[in-house]
């Protein structure tokens, strides 16, 4: 990476790095020394007023208690009388003088009777009273200098202390304790009451009452230095806000005039609202709070630091002391530190880069000149010099510089002489690779339209001849041999053509979304009857987590994983055949970056038995040769990896023959000897698999058995995305009221004109044929067809132009037109629709491509087969009675074995054994499934017997 920096660069950033580095750690480490110091000082801070405000109300909160001590005891000596309270009123108007933290002290006996001595924030004295005397309703009155009542201040309705709370809690209780806080009647404060009852003989007389006024703890919250910006406040534990040291009351006026209490949560002052909703999600449950925490937590972006200390007095009292400091108060002169800091680093690196550039200008400049030098010898201006009167290094290198361009100028005439005849040598070999290049597409594109036109005729026909419901079995088993020939012959076909426009690289992804579970059903299905006859294992095993649907190249995938199977069953005689599918993020093959043929020393080998008693190995690690393919495409981050593998039983390959595996027409010894293949297909997968993004390896023991390993990119789906595939359908009619669909078939080969006439005239279609492009411009202009088949290489006048004659009049846009065409070259398919064509169709075509083509194009409706029609015959089969001869036919093996697992009941058995039959007649096998699913067995054996007994 350093190659690709300037020299400047290089001689300034080292030097500016150190001096910014040096300072930056040394302004880091001050921070972080100020900042232990700060939480230190927040922790001893908090700490120091939490016990002053627990030491505070210790103090405070006795005195009331004190009082009614005093009381208590004035009443057991005799000197004030529970039934008589009229004597207590300038006592109690005295002892409310001698406390300047308390509100009032009062007492109640059982009677309802209610004496008080108030004290005002204002300094005024005041006597309460209530009881029976005044209808039980509650009198202030304002007192003169020795104690005596003067005017009424106050009256509240319906006071009966017996039924306040203060008086019942102290009954309940039956010991000191405190009532809840409450609001004053008479002046805006809390007040807290301290409770006595008074028993005589263990009954209740009355309760003596001391109120303290929780406004003075608030001034004294608020005398307290708690940094700059700090608060305390007392809460308790149902979070009800009782003191605090902001300027905030600690209730609330509603509109009715009415004063009530609030939690600190819905505090009007930011801190304190903060503060008491972090204690609350901090801790859930208030009450769980026993001991002291020191916390901390933001506000706005800005940490706190709290300290929480719960209160206890032993009487009833349970609060918590909260105090909140910013950590800003602290870090002030930390602050600005960090800012000078900061500005003497840049300051420092503002020094340094001008030193640097200074330095670098000394040592480059030299430099630059011997590089603007050297590009003007490039340029071809070799009398390019370079003056330095400098004795040192770069004095030496420009002296040498000069002489080299000397020796350069020299050089470069002989060197371009040689380099213009070498240029000529190879415009010469580019035209004849074009021309060669040229003659090879042209060969191919002729080999394809010769072979697949006569393979046309023949599948074409044979799709024709098995409609025939006149056709004996014999018949049938000859037509469908002709047919997979000429399929086999096909794909090998397509195999060249496939390798051929890989090498030209003109092969390309056809992405399609599709079900990869059906898929990997069907080549179970399509490769078990070829495993069963070779009594070998296939196994199709998939992970839990593979994507049922995916998008990616469908028809590619299904040629890979067919070329493999093929492979894998062809050369294996014994165990089985074994495809295995998961989901990878990445290629499982991506580590290996290199061709490694290696043979290991030790081998792994284990045996999983199946369940018709095969023994299939697996093999993990062997004594074997790999051989590795790369891509190096990578996935995209939507995507993911499937990773198959493809592992058999058979003979393996030979190291030695792992280098050429999958160069094309190159077999193994095993391939020779089958004498089957063309070894085409291997190298055509390792190409799909490196298009689709992958990569394919291949580990393989003689012996033992050989593992190909791919993984492909694809994308998952949902179910919603895939298109169902639609039932075949036989066409079989014209519907009715249409009218005569005129078709006009232009061919020179007689075979395709006779495939399509003999596919559409039973159906009433109105036809005419052609052999050429001019034959075809005569009958359009005349009989003006409704659709053209026309084939595109023809001798006279070919389809192109045809096309584009009829196409070019007004009357013919009016005309269909479909290409036929024996080319498999996609840009084949454009020219031919540039030339007019309204659609493209390669040969050979299947039926239903022909009628559903005719259907969008112009029109046509048809009747199709009704599929149970079609089952008919085979329902028939199905149904019909089974006789002893039927088993007779079979051979003794296969009826051997369906009898012991019918004896057996072994369902699984019996299914196998049917399968068996199958393979020898389909009919007498679905009868004997018919009786089977009936439960039939009886029938079956008696039948089998029968059978046996006229052997």
């Amino acid at each position: 990476m350093l190659d690709k920096l300037s020299l400047r660069t290089v001689l300034i950033v080292p030097f500016v790095l150190q001096i910014v580095a040096a300072v930056g750690l040394v302004g880091y480490l001050s921070f972080r020394n100020g900042q232990k110091a700060v939480n230190n000082l927040a922790t001893q801070l908090m700490s120091e007023v939490s016990l002053r405000v627990e030491q505070n109300l210790q103090v405070y909160l006795t005195t009331p208690h004190q009082i009614n001590q005093s009381k208590l005891d004035a009443v057991k000596l005799g000197l004030l009388k529970m039934e008589n309270l009229s004597d207590w009123e300038k006592y109690l108007w005295r002892q409310v003088q001698l406390y300047p933290y308390i509100n009032f002290t009062s007492v109640g006996n059982k009677k309802g009777d209610y004496r008080t001595g108030e004290k005002l924030s204002n300094g005024s004295l005041m006597i309460n009273l209530s009881g029976k005397s005044t209808g039980f309703d509650f009198y202030s009155y304002n007192t003169n200098n020795t104690g005596d009542r003067t005017t009424v201040a106050t009256v509240v309705k319906n006071f009966d202390i017996r039924e306040h709370p203060s008086y019942q809690n102290a009954a309940n209780v039956g010991q000191p304790t405190w009532s809840s806080v409450y609001i004053s009647f008479l002046e805006p404060t809390l007040i807290l009451s301290a409770l006595e009852p008074v028993y005589d003989n263990n009954q209740l007389q009355g309760v003596l009452i001391s109120a303290l006024r929780l406004d003075h703890i608030g001034r004294f919250l608020n005398s307290l230095k708690i940094g700059k910006t700090g608060q305390a406040f007392i809460i308790e534990k149902n979070g009800t806000l009782l003191a605090t040291s902001t300027v905030e009351q600690p209730f609330r006026t509603k509109d009715n005039n009415k004063k009530e209490l609030f939690k600190a949560e819905e505090s009007i002052d930011p801190s304190t609202q903060a503060t008491a909703k972090y204690v609350a999600v901090r801790f859930q449950q208030l009450k769980e709070i026993q001991s002291s925490y020191l916390l901390n937590f933001e506000i706005d972006g800005k940490r706190q630091f709290v300290n929480i200390l719960p209160f206890q007095d032993g009487k009833g009292l349970d609060w918590l002391i909260v105090v909140v400091v910013p950590e800003a108060d602290f870090t002030e002169q930390i602050d600005a530190n960090t800012r000078m800091t900061i500005w003497l680093c840049l300051a420092a690196l503002a020094i340094a880069v001008v030193i640097g550039i200074q330095t670098s200008r000394w040592v480059t400049n030299p430099i630059l000149r011997l590089n603007t030098a050297a590009k003007n010898i490039a340029k071809g201006e070799w009398d390019t010099t370079v003056e330095s009167e400098r004795s040192d290094e770069l004095g030496e290198l420009a002296k040498s510089f000069n002489s080299m361009a000397q020796q350069l100028q020299q050089s470069f005439a002989t060197l371009e002489h040689r380099v213009q005849e070498r240029t000529a040598e190879l415009a010469v070999a580019k035209d004849k690779a074009e021309v060669a290049n040229q003659a090879k597409s042209a060969f191919l594109a002729n080999m394809s339209h010769e072979l697949r036109s006569p393979l046309n005729a023949i599948l074409g026909f044979s799709q024709l001849m098995t409609r025939s419901q006149t056709l004996s079995r014999e018949h049938q088993e000859n037509l469908s041999i002709i047919s997979s020939s000429g399929e086999h012959l096909l794909t090998l076909i397509n195999n060249v053509l496939d390798l051929s426009k890989i090498e030209s690289g003109r092969t390309t992804l056809n992405p399609k979304k599709f079900d990869l579970y059906r898929l990997l059903h069907d080549l179970d299905d399509m490769f078990q009857i070829k495993a069963d006859d070779k009594h070998l294992q296939l196994v199709f095993d998939r992970s839990p987590d593979l994507p049922q649907y995916v998008e990616t190249d469908e028809l590619k995938l299904r040629q890979i994983l067919i070329n493999l199977l093929n492979n894998a069953l062809k050369f294996t005689e014994y165990g089985g055949v074994s495809v295995r599918a998961s989901k990878h993020s990445t290629s499982q093959n991506q580590q290996k970056k290199s061709v490694n043929n290696s043979v290991s020393k030790t081998y792994k080998h284990t045996e999983d038995e199946a369940s018709n008693g095969i023994n299939f190995p697996h093999l993990t690690m062997s004594e074997n040769a790999s051989y590795k393919t790369q891509n190096d495409g990578s996935a995209s981050a939507s995507s993911f990896f499937i990773h198959f593998e493809v592992e058999d039983t058979g003979p393996g390959i030979a190291a030695n023959e792992l280098d050429n595996l999958f160069e094309a027409f190159v077999q193994t010894q095993a391939g020779k000897d089958s004498q089957e293949g063309t070894g085409l297909g291997l190298p055509i997968s390792r190409k799909f698999v490196e298009l689709m993004g992958g990569e394919m390896s291949v580990n393989s023991t003689v012996g033992k058995g050989t593992n190909f390993k791919f993984d492909i990119q694809v994308l998952a789906v949902d179910a919603a995305d895939i298109e169902s595939k639609k039932p075949t359908r036989h066409v079989i009619a014209l519907e009715p009221n249409q009218h005569p669909y005129r078709i006009l078939i232009v061919d020179d080969k007689p075979l395709n004109r006779q495939l399509l006439i003999k596919l559409l005239n039973p159906l009433g279609f109105e036809l005419k044929e052609a052999t050429n492009g001019q034959e075809a411009i005569d009958i359009w202009d005349s009989w003006e067809p409704h659709l053209i088949w026309m084939d595109m290489r023809m001798p006279v006048m070919d389809g192109y132009e045809a096309t584009q004659y009829i196409k070019g009049t007004i009357k013919g846009q009016a005309t269909a037109i479909i290409a036929l065409t024996a080319s498999v070259l996609e840009e084949e398919r454009a020219v031919i629709l540039s030339a007019g064509c309204d659609a493209f169709m390669r040969k050979p075509f299947r039926e239903a491509d022909i009628f559903d083509a005719m259907h969008k194009h112009i029109g046509v409706r048809y009747i199709y087969e009704d599929p149970g029609q079609a089952n008919s015959s085979a329902v028939k089969e199905r149904d019909r009675e089974m006789t002893a001869a039927d088993f007779l036919k079979l051979p003794e093996s296969l009826v051997a074995d369906l009898k012991l697992a019918i004896l057996k009941v072994d369902m699984d058995f019996i299914e196998s054994a049917i399968d068996q039959i199958r393979l020898k007649d389909t009919v007498t096998a679905a009868a004997i499934a018919n009786c089977i699913e009936n439960f039939e067995y009886d029938k079956v054996l008696k039948l089998i017997s029968q059978a046996s007994s006229h052997e």
